[in-house]
């Protein structure tokens, strides 16, 4: 799977609507897959020569060869990673764009791209490190393309039809840069299991987020919800009672968020232990193919005799890495503990994943943005 289709099906589905409608490409119809194929294919063939295409039988170069293409014809000299190419294609595009404008037209379009600020600043790099920003970065991209000249006559028309469509290629290489900055910065964390295992108190515990619905009784949450983290850019905590029934009755938006978890805490109820139903919805979160933890909670209710054989025993039964498998207590009994306990690792497991995946430590709630390194676009 290239770079790109790679990353494309990592978005959600409308939000390719916008590179599709610059590449001409028609959505209805294709699945998330086929279309972020067809959005491949089409911004490989604009970014190209069409001669050269032909020289290798209709087929274009791949994504990073055709961005590296366009950066030089840009009077880039393109770095070696294709992210770093498109960043640097969309410093150059915002820098002349910024260049073009008038005070006025500055004055209008700022507050678009740093709604903190009241003034834009003079100078172009200046206004690049502003409008490329972690929170600006996506606000800023604006496509500002200039229409080909007009075709000449005889051969040099063919040479014209046959040239590269940068009218087409730069706004669309702006848009997936975007759409990389949005990927990078979203994490969607899926709390798993079955009644009673402590998923509201595991919300709260490790994100600082109050459901509201801590509640003994068994099967007090019955749907999937979902929601974002206030003091985040883009955390998103997926509170779902299983992976099994609830991928059938959920929203299509929903599933689109559950089809898009980057990594699953699944928690064990340490009064009930593994049964089939664990069984099954902890398979069913691997067979998406994404890191799951094992947390096996209220680890407390044990004694502690008892607690590393049953530890042993969930290991045993789900086929767990024993890294993979973490005890805690989300809501210990009062008489032990006043704070949640065993949170630090679980939130260091997740940390590790995520970054694993290119996200965005920043975006997590224990994690000190001040000490975390300059984003890509910074």
């Amino acid at each position: 799977m290239s770079d790109l289709v790679e990353l494309l099906r990592k978005c959600h589905r409308d939000e390719l609507d916008v590179l599709a409608g610059l590449l001409d490409v028609n959505p209805q119809g294709l699945k998330l897959g086929a279309l972020a194929r067809a959005i491949d294919k089409r911004l490989r063939r604009a970014a190209t020569n069409e001669v050269h295409t032909m020289l290798r039988r209709g087929e274009p170069p791949e994504y990073d060869v055709a961005v590296k293409q366009l950066a030089q014809r840009l009077g880039i000299d393109p770095p070696r990673s294709v992210v770093a190419t498109e960043v640097a294609i969309v410093r150059h595009h915002l820098r002349n764009a910024w260049a073009r404008m008038t005070p006025e037209e500055r004055a209008v379009r700022w507050p678009d791209a740093d709604p903190h600020s009241d003034k834009p600043p003079s100078g172009g790099d200046v206004a690049f490190r502003r409008l490329s920003g972690r929170q600006g970065a996506g606000r800023a991209l604006s496509h500002l393309v200039t229409k080909p000249p007009l075709p000449l006559p005889g051969c040099l028309f063919l040479l014209w039809l046959a040239r590269p469509r940068d009218d087409l290629a730069l706004p669309a290489v702006i848009e997936v840069c975007r759409l990389r900055h949005t990927v990078r910065h979203r994490v969607t964390v899926g709390i798993v299991g079955s009644p009673s295992s402590g998923k509201d108190a595991a919300v709260g515990a490790l994100f600082g987020l109050p459901t509201g619905n801590v509640d003994p009784v068994a099967g007090s949450t019955k749907e999937v919800e979902i929601r974002r983290l206030p003091t985040s850019t883009a955390l998103w905590i997926v509170n779902t009672p299983g992976m099994g029934d609830v991928m059938e009755s959920v929203t299509e938006e929903a599933r689109e968020v559950l089809d898009h978890i980057d990594v699953y805490v699944y928690l064990v109820n340490a009064q009930g232990g593994v049964q089939a139903r664990e069984q099954a919805d902890y398979g069913a979160c691997r067979k998406r193919g994404r890191p799951v933890l094992v947390v096996v909670n209220k680890i407390d209710t044990l004694r502690p005799d008892d607690r590393e054989r049953f530890l042993e025993d969930c290991r045993t039964k789900l086929g767990v890495k024993p890294e993979d498998l973490l005890p805690a207590a989300f809501d210990p009994l009062p008489q032990l503990s006043e704070v949640p306990i065993g949170v630090e690792p679980v939130q260091a497991w997740l940390e590790r994943h995520l970054v694993a995946l290119g996200k965005d430590r920043a975006e997590l709630p224990w994690v000190d943005a001040t000490l975390v390194p300059p984003p890509l676009f910074a």
